[in-house]
């Protein structure tokens, strides 16, 4: 999942919204530097990974990516979903998106600076430019693909596989549709 969803999630559970990214953002292996509350909310983060990564629905949506970005099929499907979330999240929320991601906004903003040192300026860009906000639209999903494709050791534009959704946009949905309940109650559950 991405982060709008490890968010949604987190928020599900009571857990800090910053730390729940920490695991995409640093090296958590120096669990010890960081706190109780943090080190939950990584464990809740892992727990959504694992159980993502072998969930059949995810399985069946990382089949839909196509050459040449078969290699990041799991990244475009963890942004696409993101995607899903944004589309059909009256679904699995009574708060609106907006008032959501305005709250999350200013959680993130207040913890900025007990977080290490190197996801500060990632988290205030996040804030900025609204990048969760984003997630809503397809162009959003092109840009995030962009920044993403910048991150990668070997250079690769990502951005184009947004026509992978366009094309697969019916099939992601029902996938995710299938998937999400699930994975909302196992967090529930005690992930």
């Amino acid at each position: 999942m991405n982060w709008l969803a490890h968010l949604h999630l987190a928020a599900l559970v009571h857990c800090d919204p910053a730390a729940s990214l920490l695991p995409d953002l640093i090296n958590v292996r120096r669990l010890d530097i960081l706190s109780a509350e943090q080190n939950r909310a990584i464990a809740l983060h892992q727990a959504i990974d694992r159980f993502t990564d072998k969930h059949a629905q995810v399985l069946h949506s990382k089949k839909l990516i196509t050459a040449p970005y078969t290699r990041f099929s799991g990244v475009l499907v963890d942004i696409f979903y993101d995607y899903c979330l944004s589309q059909t999240w009256q679904l699995y929320s009574k708060q609106a998106l907006t008032t959501f991601l305005a709250q999350t906004h200013q959680h993130l903003q207040q913890s900025i600076p007990q977080q290490p040192e190197p996801i500060q300026p990632i988290l205030e860009r996040l804030i900025e430019q609204n990048w969760l906000g984003s997630y809503q639209t397809q162009a959003g999903i092109e840009l995030s693909l962009a920044r993403i494709s910048q991150r990668i050791r070997r250079p690769t534009d990502l951005a184009p596989a947004v026509a992978q959704l366009r094309e697969f946009e019916t099939q992601f949905l029902e996938d995710f549709q299938l998937f999400y309940p699930e994975l909302v109650a196992y967090v529930r559950a005690g992930a």
